[in-house]
C-alpha cells in the first residue's frame, strides 16, 4: 500500500520549496517536502525521526518575484521510514517567559 493511498484529505504536490527543519534545539537541517495538506506535511529526509518528536519547519514562499516570505510550522511526527516522515502540524506552545514579548497575556 502506498503512503499516499491512505489519506483522505486533499494534498499538494510541491516541488522546488526550500525547507528547514529544527528538532529541539539543534541547528536548522535542509530538507524536501513532498506534499502538503491542511493538517500535514510529507518530508523527505535522509534523518530518521521517531514518531512523537515535536519538529518546527520553516518554508520560504516566494509569492511575488520580489517578495519573500518565511513561514514557520510547528508540529509532531506521526509516520517515519528511512527516506521520509510525516509531520501533523500543531498549535505552538508559548513558553510564559516569551508571552509578555510577544505582546500576550499569561
Amino acid at each position: 500500500m502506498l503512503l499516499n493511498e491512505r489519506r483522505h484529505h486533499p494534498r499538494r504536490k510541491v516541488r522546488d520549496v526550500k525547507t528547514w527543519m529544527l528538532v529541539g534545539q539543534g541547528r536548522p537541517e535542509q530538507c524536501t517536502v513532498v506534499d502538503v495538506s491542511r493538517k500535514g506535511v510529507l518530508v523527505e529526509s535522509t534523518r530518521f525521526m521517531r514518531p512523537g518528536t515535536k519538529v518546527e519547519l520553516a518554508f520560504v514562499n516566494a509569492g511575488d518575484s520580489k517578495v519573500t516570505k518565511l513561514i514557520r510550522r510547528s508540529g509532531q511526527v506521526v509516520r517515519s521510514s528511512r527516506q521520509s516522515f510525516a509531520v501533523f502540524f500543531v498549535q505552538p506552545q508559548i513558553r510564559p517567559n516569551t508571552a509578555g514579548q510577544l505582546g500576550l497575556r499569561s
